[in-house]
Parts: C-alpha cells; structure tokens; sequence
C-alpha cells in the first residue's frame, strides 16, 4: 500500500530520538523494542488516536507524558 502511494508514513524516528530515548531509559527493565518506542512517541503526538496492538502486557504498563495510559486496542485472548 505504500508503494502504491495509498498510505503514507509521517513519522521519522531519527526526528524524535531525544523522545524515544526517554522510555527506552524508563523502561530499561522491560526493554521495549523500537516500534513500541514510536508508538509511545506517536500516542504522545497524537494523544486522541488509539493504538493497535497484539503487545497488551507491555501497554498496560508503557505510559505515555510519564503518567498518561496509552488508550489501545489488542485483539481479545481465548
């Protein structure tokens, strides 16, 4: 789809490195990988937006401003 130009990427994490550096220190314990970072940093940038993700364990604990929950969607277990 992006190819064909029908969805566009206007996120560049090289413009938000300080930002994403903040979590991956915070949550250092529970390593998050580099697309949970951006989401973090996205959820921040857009905080009406939900995320969607299969990763529920870590987003009940990530937050975003420090005390903000990340409002997401995840597929239902069972």
């Amino acid at each position: 789809m992006i190819q064909e130009g029908l969805v566009t990427v206007s996120f560049a994490c090289v413009d938000h490195l300080a930002q994403l550096a903040v979590p991956a220190r915070r949550y250092r314990e529970r390593p998050p990988d580099l697309a949970d970072l951006c989401l973090i940093r996205m959820s921040e940038l857009s905080p009406r937006h939900v995320v969607i993700t299969v990763d529920r364990e870590d987003f009940r604990i990530y937050r975003r401003k420090k005390r903000e929950t990340i409002p997401v969607i995840c597929k239902p277990w069972g």
